[in-house]
């Protein structure tokens, strides 16, 4: 989903329901690859905003009809968690699911052909793990460092908006692609993220 394209995209979900599909994802343009040569095709906070409202409306117009996920953009859970909690508990609850999502190194790596393993696709510069010269439980071990760091990831933000957010465990820092691209600092804020997390844990008694 790129700025020019989010007002189309929930129009997708049309589409699948019409053609039987039973899920549709949405990837969230990430700053890796040849795609780092179009940040500005990146789309804008409103822009992501609007998306994200069209798709709560999808969702409920096709509930238990077609399953909607987003890519590469947990912050979006948050606001979802966000918008559409009545209570506490169900915050953390929508939380709980949030924290349980696959990511980089944490639930999902990537073996790439020549035996390296990287923490999944989306971070290729780093490589956790070589198979011509270990075996996979070693590449997974708790004793890993070099895949520990992608396990704890939160522990390694250090931008202003992410090395302090309140909900950087469950979120991940949303992509370290886009972090990279836009600040320099892999380790820095996802410009992305459109959501006040403090006001949010403040909202929810979290601060």
């Amino acid at each position: 989903m790129t700025r020019w394209n989010y007002m189309e995209a929930p129009g997708m979900v049309d589409l699948a329901y019409r053609l039987g599909a039973r899920r549709v994802s949405y990837y969230i343009l990430d700053s890796i690859g040849r795609a780092r040569a179009i940040v500005n095709d990146l789309p804008s906070h409103e822009q992501l905003r609007e998306f994200t409202e069209a798709l709560i409306g999808k969702a409920r117009e096709y509930e238990g009809k077609v399953e909607i996920e987003v890519v590469r953009s947990n912050f979006i859970g948050i606001y979802l968690a966000d918008r559409l909690s009545g209570t506490s508990e169900e915050f953390q609850g929508h939380l709980s699911l949030i924290s349980g999502q696959g990511d980089c190194g944490r639930k999902t790596i990537s073996i790439y052909p020549d035996g390296t393993v990287r923490p999944c696709q989306f971070i290729d510069q780093f490589v956790i793990g070589d198979l011509r010269r270990q075996g996979l439980r070693e590449v997974l071990s708790p004793q890993n460092e070099a895949l520990a760091r992608f396990v704890r990831l939160y522990e390694g933000l250090r931008g202003p908006r992410c090395g302090k957010c309140p909900f950087k465990v469950v979120c991940g820092g949303g992509s370290r692609g886009r972090a990279e691209a836009l600040t320099g600092d892999f380790w820095g804020d996802d410009p992305l993220c459109f959501i006040d997390p403090w006001q949010v844990a403040r909202r929810w008694g979290m601060a």
